[in-house]
């Protein structure tokens, strides 16, 4: 019986998953972020190890696997797999081992079939994309420095710059105001500016991790749900740029006149209400009118084991699949 690894890695959390060849999880792992670009190299890959031993002692089955397929977040341009190649396999949990961009797991866990275009908002932005022929196209992803907006990140920092022009006047009034000060604990919006100024300076005394930002998020579409304008102008605008980022793959795969389906992964695609979906679909489907938007069924982990069975020409059917449902919903459930 062949065993797969597959691993997610992020800016925030390292997922790991050993699965079976019949779609079986029989270990998971959980780690910490391991984004190299981020973490550095030595510590993102200290949680890549962690997520991956914990996958294997809950499995019982000892390294090497015969697959290993790692989707990494930072895995971005040459570079990057030049410093992540060598890690990774170095590492020794599995007989062959595949490096790729964590869009692309995602874009697997939502697929039907082989092709496919994807775009991931998860703390950054990212999309990428498959082609019937084999032939990828993929962002680099680097934020502003490569033409990036729109990841949960992108979207806390918009959050406080709007409720920052309300609070002066320059800027419409909005809920965000108090809901992102009680979430976070300020009195004044004053309080909150001085806080996350002080924060960029080592010299400034007291502390705030400005990972903190990312639970302001979720209170966008709450927000917009409720019938804030300003937070319906924020997701709108975040739905208009995924779409444009989709069409833009989709174009440059050749596959305006298909049926491709557009893959929406990440936390931010999680939120309350359909506006995001709603306008990221118009965007789609005036440009791409066959086009099929998918909140993936699996989290991305589960992308990265897919491709691990491929490798090994293991044939995903049906049966896979439902073994794949019944035992990751087991795992939710402990």
């Amino acid at each position: 019986m062949s065993l797969v690894l597959g691993v997610d890695a992020g800016a925030t959390k390292t997922a790991a998953l050993v699965a079976d060849e019949r779609g079986n999880i029989l270990g998971r792992g959980l780690a910490g972020p391991a984004n190299h670009q981020t973490a550095g190299l030595e510590p993102a890959m200290a949680e890549l190890r962690c997520a991956c031993e914990e996958a294997l002692a809950h499995s019982g089955a000892s390294p090497p696997v015969d697959a290993g397929v790692y989707g990494l977040a930072g895995a971005d341009l040459p570079v990057d797999f030049a410093l992540l190649n060598p890690a990774v396999e170095g590492m020794g949990f599995a007989r062959t081992v595949q490096v790729r961009n964590d869009t692309m797991v995602a874009l697997r866990s939502g697929l039907k079939r082989s092709w496919g275009v994807a775009v991931v908002c998860g703390t950054g932005f990212n999309s990428g994309g498959i082609g019937p022929d084999g032939h990828e196209v993929q962002l680099p992803g680097l934020g502003a420095l490569s033409g990036d907006w729109g990841g949960g990140g992108d979207i806390a920092q918009e959050i406080i710059r709007l409720i920052s022009r309300a609070h002066d006047g320059r800027g419409r009034p909005t809920a965000l105001t108090e809901m992102v000060l009680t979430a976070l604990g300020f009195a004044s919006v004053e309080e909150l500016i001085t806080r996350l100024y002080q924060s960029q300076f080592e010299y400034y005394p007291g502390e705030f991790d400005q990972r903190r930002l990312m639970a302001v998020v979720p209170l966008a579409f709450e927000a917009a749900y409720n019938g804030d304008q300003v937070a319906q102008d924020l997701l709108v605008r975040v739905g208009i740029e995924v779409g444009i980022t989709a069409t833009s793959i989709i174009r440059r795969l050749g596959l305006e006149t298909t049926d491709v389906e557009v893959v929406l992964a990440g936390s931010v695609f999680k939120g309350r209400g359909p506006l995001l979906m709603d306008t990221v679909t118009q965007v789609v489907h005036r440009a791409v009118p066959r086009a099929r938007p998918v909140i993936p069924e699996f989290e991305p982990v589960v992308g990265a084991v897919l491709l691990a069975l491929e490798s090994l020409r293991v044939e995903v059917d049906e049966a896979v699949y439902a073994n794949l449902r019944e035992s990751t919903g087991h795992w939710r459930r402990i």
